[in-house]
Formats: C-alpha cells, sequence, structure tokens
C-alpha cells in the first residue's frame, strides 16, 4: 500500500476514534482510507469545509480526551497552526500527519522537505513546542504510531508526523499492527470533558490567561519541554564509530544513506550516517556522541538547508558542517549518485 495508507491503517489501528481532514496532495489518500476503514474500529472521518475547520474540530474533540488526528500538507499545515498553539497551551493530545510538499505558497504537489522550520519551530505565537516525528519508511510507520500516541498522552502535547511527498506516495509492504487503543493505557479523568451530567465541571481547557498564570503556564510548559529534550530524542546510526564523514539526513534521504555508507564503506572509505527520527527534539545526543576521526558532516535535505541549522547548533562548531539540498522542479531530491558524489568531493577525492 502506499505510505499515505500505512498512515491510515496504524491510526486507525491503535485507537484513533476521529480523523477530521480536508483534502489536499499528497495527503488526500489519509483522509479517504480513513473514510473506510474508521466505522469498522469505532470510529468516524469527517471532511471538513476547510484545514481551519478542521484544526478547530480537532482541538474541540480532543478536549474530550478521545484519540484523534488530522492529516494534510503544507499550505494545510499553515492554516492550522492558531489551534496548534492552543492545543499546546491547552495541553491537549492529539496527532498530526503532514505530507510536506513543495512550497513557499500553494507551491506544487512534487514532494519535500520543506516544513521542516514550521514543524519544529511552529507557526503560532508564543513559546510552544509540538513534539515532531520522521518515519521513512511504510514500516516504520506502523512501528511508530503508537510511540506517538504515547508521547502525545504521556506529554499531553500534540504530536506531529512529517513526511516527505516522494516517501508518502511510495507503494511497499507494510506490516500492519493488531488493533489495539493506546489512549486506553492513559487516565484523562483528571482533565478531559465527557459531560457534567454525574459530576461538576472539573478543569478549565483554555488557551487564554492573563499575568501570573500566563507566568505559571509558560514554566510549567517550559518544565516539560526539558523533560521532552532530556529523554525523548530518537534517531537510528551506523557505521560512526570510525567514521571521517557522517552523512545526516531524514525521511527518503536519511533511507538512501543505508545504501551511500554500503556502497563508499566498500569503496575502503570511512563513512557513517545519522537519522534524526525525532526533529523536535533534535537528537543532539547523537552528535555529542561522534568520535574525533569525525573530520567533516554531510546535512542531506530536500529544501535549500534547514535542519542543517539544528545540525550545526548540536556540533557546536567542533566539526564543519557541509549542506546539499533542492527544492521545486521534476526532480526536487538528491540522487544517492549526488550525494556519494558530494562526499567524494568533501573528503578530497
Amino acid at each position: 500500500m502506499k505510505n499515505t495508507e500505512a498512515f491510515a491503517e496504524s491510526l486507525a489501528r491503535c485507537g484513533v476514534k476521529y480523523h477530521f481532514a480536508y483534502p489536499i496532495t499528497p495527503a488526500t489518500d489519509v483522509m479517504k482510507r480513513m473514510a473506510v476503514i474508521l466505522p469498522a474500529y469505532g470510529g468516524e472521518m469527517m471532511q471538513m469545509e476547510s484545514e481551519l475547520a478542521v484544526s478547530s474540530a480537532l482541538a474541540g474533540a480532543a478536549c474530550t480526551g478521545k484519540l484523534v488526528a488530522t492529516s494534510s500538507s503544507g499550505p494545510g499545515l499553515t492554516l492550522m497552526h492558531e489551534a496548534i498553539g492552543f492545543m499546546c497551551a491547552a495541553e491537549l493530545p492529539c496527532l498530526l500527519v503532514d505530507s510536506m510538499r513543495v512550497g513557499p505558497g500553494d507551491g506544487d504537489i512534487l514532494g519535500a522537505q520543506s516544513d521542516y522550520y514550521v514543524a519544529t519551530r511552529g507557526g503560532a505565537h508564543g513559546d510552544y513546542h509540538t513534539i515532531v516525528l520522521a518515519p521513512s519508511s511504510g514500516q516504520e510507520i506502523a512501528d511508530i504510531v503508537p510511540t506517538g500516541i504515547k508521547l502525545a498522552y504521556t506529554y499531553r502535547t500534540p504530536v506531529l508526523f512529517v513526511i516527505d511527498g516522494v516517501s508518502a506516495q511510495t507503494t511497499e509492504s507494510t506490516t500492519l499492527p493488531a488493533y489495539h487503543d493506546y489512549s486506553a493505557e492513559f487516565d484523562t479523568a483528571g482533565w478531559a470533558f465527557t459531560g457534567t451530567q454525574d459530576h461538576p465541571k472539573r478543569a478549565l481547557i483554555t488557551g487564554s490567561y492573563s499575568h501570573q498564570d500566563g507566568y505559571d503556564l509558560n514554566e510549567k510548559l517550559r518544565a516539560k519541554y526539558a523533560t521532552i529534550r532530556e529523554k525523548e530524542q530518537l534517531w537510528e546510526q551506523e557505521q560512526t564509530e570510525d567514521a571521517e564523514i557522517v552523512v545526516v539526513a531524514f525521511g527518503i534521504h536519511g533511507r538512501m544513506c543505508r545504501d551511500l555508507v554500503a556502497k563508499m564503506r566498500a569503496e575502503g572509505k570511512k563513512v557513517g550516517f545519522i537519522r534524526p527520527i525525532s526533529l523536535w527534539p533534535f537528537p543532539e545526543l547523537a552528535f555529542a556522541g561522534l568520535p574525533d576521526s569525525v573530520k567533516n558532516i554531510l546535512v542531506v535535505e530536500m529544501n535549500h538547508g534547514q535542519m542543517v541549522d539544528d545540525v550545526r547548533l548540536a556540533v557546536n562548531g567542533r566539526i564543519p558542517v557541509h549542506f546539499l539540498g533542492k527544492t521545486g522542479g521534476d526532480m526536487p531530491m538528491n540522487t544517492l549518485a549526488e550525494m556519494i558524489a558530494e562526499a567524494n568531493r568533501i573528503l578530497g577525492e
């Protein structure tokens, strides 16, 4: 199946009860499949009139403690950020899927990784973060959705899955999970609104506050985000122990790094790779542990350079960081041959 469909199957099988969405390429397959399969799991997909309506419905449904989700692409995600900021302030768990396409503006339906900034820095005002996870295959989608749900409920926060549009439309085999409602593992009684017939109102869910309340909330969020940074960094790395150059990429280019390392190692070149899986919190620990043998880092992205800033911050000037990236046009991604050629250039070969 397409990896967009793997998202739909995994979300439905892991307990999502409501999916709100508006059609947008290359994410539409998620909502189309959800419309077919979600009723069988006791849920419902609702197509809204716009992404603004989607995000408002998402926030409202999240107030009930139910596991809710949406799927969109860059232009749609842009419209949702007011509600995302509200959900971060109100500490509401939910899941979002962003199938990234070329921008800025409406852009094109071609795949890209140009939403890195808006995903990891946020598009609403104020001091907040969303947890951002970047699976690179259909199987990793199925494997990581339960992790995303647990993070959403453990920290009461939105969790955003990002996947480039090329990977989103890739068709491959995926072993899907058996049904299990992961949200049911968490007690929401202390904050969720489930009606007031048998009990009084228990909590105030709001993104509005003033003076001391605002200070207290922001300090609470600051402490929560510090804990997430400390405990929830995720990444994959290979053959960095003696590497002279390390290639860093996420999504489809991160997946290509395995072939890059295998080919270059076969030629006697000491190459390793790091694939960030959590884009926020960024896996700084992966870079802190790099050996002194690493003389250069090459960051490959399907954009003009966004994650490369986080890599530079992580190494803090200790290792030179190079960049290879492009977006737009008929071929918006770097080929494996281009990646190998750039690595060889940096190695001086």
